[in-house]
């Protein structure tokens, strides 16, 4: 899957020291959702709403977990297609001839709301190249639900991770949750029923990743279930089934594939493993980050609205944070 748009702002560089990368990434980011400002604006409005006036614009939309998601799916996708597909159809004729997808629909919105979210907090964690065991992963679905900032991205550029044979310079992860599944909200059928402990129920309840490429480009990556019962490991290869029996439908009605189907799915495992590795590392020692001096630190809260002359805002950091594991 390409990404929505291209960047020329983080370049092919894979010695790039930290502090370099910290500002090519700020400005990748900012350069990508750019084009997006008023939905930007528009999905801080909701926060603000939902944290503030505790309800959510009228809208008969229950509220979603905030202290750990920043907005909630429904919005997300909801705003993407009024202020980007809808709002382009009348002055563009190709457009009128245009039916968005499935893509254009879930999968855009989702990673510009990644984009945003991460924003709005600014971290980077640059981790030292480590040979990771995948008995890592033998961890509960639902322990990987609390992340201590709405979004964490991590510096790759060390650790030799790749996408779709890609090598990746960065992985921004991030939850989305949503009672209502969004091929549900598109007006397809979908029927499942879970919930995580603390949550309320929700039928889309994901942690999901995205993954930065020197080129400029932004992918969907890697996600697992967080109201699955099952390990994390467990989650990953199911979504591996997925995507075999996927690609093998896709054989039968007489499609062309870039690769075997058991080929896909293989690949989808290892570079699955390889980036949520680094999650799990990093959720174990967060007691042992430190900053660019060495010494100890910790996350800050996520930001809450401020009441201004102008009603309430929601500022986020003004600047990069930068944390380091050996």
């Amino acid at each position: 899957m390409s990404g929505i748009q291209k960047s020329s702002a983080l370049n092919n560089e894979p010695t790039l020291s930290a502090s370099d990368f910290d500002k090519q990434l700020f400005k990748f980011v900012k350069d990508y959702c750019s084009p997006f400002e008023k939905m930007r604006q528009g999905l801080a409005d909701v926060r603000i709403a939902a944290t503030v006036e505790k309800d959510t614009k009228g809208k008969d939309i229950p509220l979603w977990p905030f202290d750990s998601c920043y907005v909630h799916m429904q919005y997300l996708m909801h705003l993407y297609q009024l202020t980007y597909i809808d709002s382009k159809l009348p002055q563009d004729q190709y457009q009128l001839k245009y039916e968005p997808s499935i893509i254009d629909l879930i999968d855009k919105p989702t990673i510009l709301g990644g984009c945003f979210a991460w924003d709005k907090v600014r971290n980077i964690i640059h981790v030292n190249n480590k040979q990771f065991d995948n008995s890592l992963l033998d961890c509960p679905c639902a322990s990987l639900a609390k992340l201590p900032q709405w979004a964490i991205c991590f510096n790759t550029l060390k650790n030799d991770i790749f996408w779709n044979d890609r090598p990746v310079a960065g992985v921004i992860f991030f939850h989305t949750f949503s009672p209502t599944h969004p091929t549900e909200i598109l007006g397809l059928p979908f029927i499942e029923d879970n919930g995580l402990e603390g949550d309320p129920l929700a039928t889309f309840n994901k942690l999901n990743s995205l993954v930065i490429y020197h080129d400029g480009n932004i992918d969907l990556g890697s996600h697992i279930d967080l109201c699955d019962y099952s390990l994390v490991k467990n989650s990953l290869e199911n979504n591996s089934k997925g995507i075999q029996e996927l690609a093998q439908l896709a054989q039968l009605n007489q499609q062309q594939l870039s690769e075997d189907p058991i080929h896909m799915a293989n690949g989808y495992i290892k570079e699955s493993y390889a980036i949520f590795n680094l999650l799990v590392y990093f959720l174990e020692n967060l007691d042992k980050l430190k900053d660019e001096k060495g010494e100890k630190v910790s996350f800050a809260p996520n930001p809450e609205p401020v009441k201004t002359k102008k009603g309430y805002r929601l500022f986020g950091s003004d600047r990069i944070s930068s944390y380091y594991l050996d």
